[in-house]
């Protein structure tokens, strides 16, 4: 047994017990087809059974369908069970890059797969190149120990026996063992990131550095051992200081900024993990970001970051929250027309309104989701709307007008709350009722008011 081979199971003795059921990703390549027959060649001594998954993207016409047949028929000379499918990565809905989606629907048809044959563990074919190459991408974007560390040989259910193996180690076993492998053409367009630092990047660095590949990955090794340790010191201490707030992450402020400035990163860190599964597209300007909001503490201040964070500042705390910018937008363009008398619904925000016209006079109302309003100032072409900027109205009691942003920052409204509220308004725009709130002094019935409309929102 060569060396090679020996370190590839002595990999795979770490990362499989007897009885695992392992999903091979292989796409055809040579890092992936190694990994394949590696794996098969110690299953029965090992005591683990092989599956095969292939996702054919449909980006590279034919030879994406040859990649598809090939992988199927390397299955059945082994005799493993092989699951194909394929997707047009390109009419994707997914919001993001086309490797980040066909990255993400990959995964999904992997972890579907897995979960069909109740197995427990994926495997990836990635090698010290692949890290040496994640760790720059990672460096350039700006990162911490984590970033340094590069890609982890297990996380989850995920496994990588072939990490600490370079690329020119598994082509010479592909070629000793006579086995020919896909390229994809692909892999040579600089227009991706990952394929510019392995064309260009690294072999540039080669000229200052021969060894640059290697103290690469030895700084990831030192990385990884330090990462491992401040993130059980963070892990126990995040857990100590955040409060779930329905399904927001909150920080005390106080408490917060009572941390060292590296935990403080650290904790903003775990925090965009928590809600999103990774820190894909988190760089360190925007942890220095998080941390001026912390550090001014202004009541009403928000800001957003990739994977749909939103983190804001509120009384006392600083809130982390997944966001939905599609709904916010349909939302804020939305106006009904309030039936006088009727029922109005509002399915979008689960509040429905009741009107009826009343005579005087009239007793106060219950509760904030009544309003009694003169009918001959409102008129009866009301408007149900939501927030928009510079929107002002004299709340009942007052005399002057008010913003209604500065009603709600005294009230203390949550700002991911105001977006939601409605807002009534009469056929010139004024502002008639903040729903739930206060209605607006110049509607207001009088001891002249003759005639009463009464509005009740009620949930639906």
């Amino acid at each position: 047994m060569s060396s090679f081979t020996k370190k590839v199971k002595s990999a795979i003795t770490e990362l499989i017990e007897p009885g695992d059921k392992v999903l091979v990703a292989v796409s055809g390549g040579a890092d992936s087809l190694a990994l394949l027959y590696l794996l098969e060649q110690f299953s029965q001594e090992l005591g683990y059974e092989l599956f095969v998954g292939h996702l054919n993207h449909l980006t590279r016409g034919k030879e994406s369908d040859k990649d598809a047949s090939f992988v199927e028929n390397e299955a059945s000379k082994l005799s493993l069970p092989v699951f194909v499918d394929k997707i047009d990565v390109k009419k994707s809905t997914l919001k993001s890059s086309f490797q980040e989606s066909a990255r993400i629907l990959r995964y999904q048809f992997l972890e579907d797969v897995l979960l069909s044959v109740k197995g427990n563990k994926i495997a990836f074919g990635h090698t010290a190149d692949d890290r040496v190459e994640t760790v720059l991408m990672n460096l350039f974007r700006g990162t911490g120990l984590r970033g340094l560390a590069g890609i982890p040989e297990a996380r989850g259910h995920v496994i990588r026996p072939l990490l600490n193996c370079t690329r020119s180690e598994i082509e010479g076993f592909l070629d000793e063992q006579n086995l020919i492998y896909r390229t994809d053409s692909s892999n040579n367009e600089t227009k991706y990131r990952r394929n510019k630092i392995r064309h260009e990047v690294i072999p540039f660095l080669k000229t200052f550095n021969p060894e640059i590949s290697e103290n690469l990955l030895s700084l990831a090794e030192i990385a990884r051992g330090e990462e491992q340790w401040m993130s059980e010191n963070t892990r126990e201490l995040y857990s100590q200081l955040v409060t779930p707030e329905n399904e927001d992450l909150c920080f005390e402020i106080n408490e917060f900024e009572m941390q060292p400035l590296a935990m403080k990163r650290r904790l903003i860190r775990e925090t965009f993990y928590q809600l999103n599964g990774s820190l894909r597209g988190i760089t360190a300007l925007h942890v220095q970001q998080v941390l001026g909001l912390f550090a001014s503490a202004r009541v009403g201040c928000w800001l957003k970051f990739p994977g749909s964070v939103r983190v804001d500042c509120r009384y006392g705390t600083v809130c982390f929250s997944k966001s939905d910018d599609l709904v916010s937008t349909e939302i804020d363009k939305k106006t009904k027309r309030l039936e006088i008398p009727g029922v109005t619904s509002l399915e979008e925000v689960g509040i429905q309104f009741q009107v009826r016209l009343l005579e005087p006079p009239m007793p106060k109302p219950g509760n904030q989701k009544q309003a009694f309003l003169d009918f001959e100032k409102t008129g009866e072409n009301i408007q149900i709307r939501f927030f928009q900027p510079g929107d002002r109205f004299v709340p009942l009691g007052m005399r002057g007008h008010k913003k209604v942003k500065s009603y709600f920052i005294d009230q203390k409204v949550p700002r991911e709350e105001r977006s939601l509220i409605p807002i009534l308004t009469n056929t010139h725009d004024d502002i008639i009722w903040v729903y739930g709130e206060r209605i607006s002094d110049s509607f207001r019935v009088t001891e002249n008011t003759k005639k009463v409309l009464f509005i009740e929102g009620k949930s639906l």
